[in-house]
């Protein structure tokens, strides 16, 4: 009876460390994030939980994170691990989530970046000042969403997709569309309001879910 007993604990202690339990702090605060461009190599999104991560003020840095997470209060211990579950809880959302294709608005968080006019690609330049978007969402926004390499909360600017010459050749085999390189670099830089919208729209529940091995950090 004792092996018994001990063989359940073990088999429920691992079943435990396999999955990660998304909260509703997690999706609110992934719903209030704000994706910008990341200027490094060919650039790409990456996810801001709050505008004040750009800033030194650590104290209302941790408020905001409350706020955008919908705590009761701020409990700095409590936040530092939701900041450190972030980036798996993002590879639940694109794992898990539903958002159908179609044409959307939404809340371009963007405008409260006074830097997003520098680092945005020209094909985007009109993400600095819109501050209400209307997009089309295609499958195919989502499809490279979810095969994205992702390195915390940055999608990886130099190998976004694989490790062919170009990430264009990547996403025409993801994709199994021609190579067209100036329409999947359009198809690229839309990745930046398909993930805005995506985190603001896309349905996901609460509970439990088979734990994603995450690269914690890109840098």
């Amino acid at each position: 009876m004792r092996m018994i007993l001990r063989y359940d604990t073990v088999v429920l202690a691992i079943l435990l460390a396999a999955t990660f339990t998304l909260t509703e702090a997690h999706i609110k605060l992934l719903r209030n994030a704000v994706v910008v461009w990341a200027p490094i190599e060919s650039g790409a999104p990456a996810v801001m939980i709050s505008p004040l991560q750009a800033g030194d003020d650590s104290a209302a840095l941790y408020a905001d994170i409350a706020k955008r997470a919908g705590l009761a209060s701020v409990d700095k211990q409590q936040i530092d691990r939701l900041v450190e579950e972030m980036p798996e809880a993002l590879a639940q959302l694109l794992e898990h989530g539903k958002l159908a294709a179609g044409n959307y608005r939404y809340d371009n968080l963007l405008t409260e970046l006074a830097f997003a006019e520098k680092t945005l690609p020209a094909e985007l330049a009109y993400l600095a000042k819109q501050k209400s978007v209307s997009f089309k969402f295609t499958d195919q926004h989502l499809t490279l969403l979810r095969h994205a390499r992702w390195g915390g909360l940055f999608m990886n600017p130099k190998r976004p997709y694989g490790d062919m010459t170009s990430f264009e050749l990547d996403m025409a085999e993801i994709l199994k569309v021609p190579l067209d390189e100036k329409r999947l670099w359009k198809l690229h830089t839309e990745t930046l309001p398909a993930l805005q919208l995506y985190l603001q729209k896309a349905t996901i529940a609460p509970g439990d879910y088979a734990a994603i091995e995450v690269d914690p950090s890109l840098f």
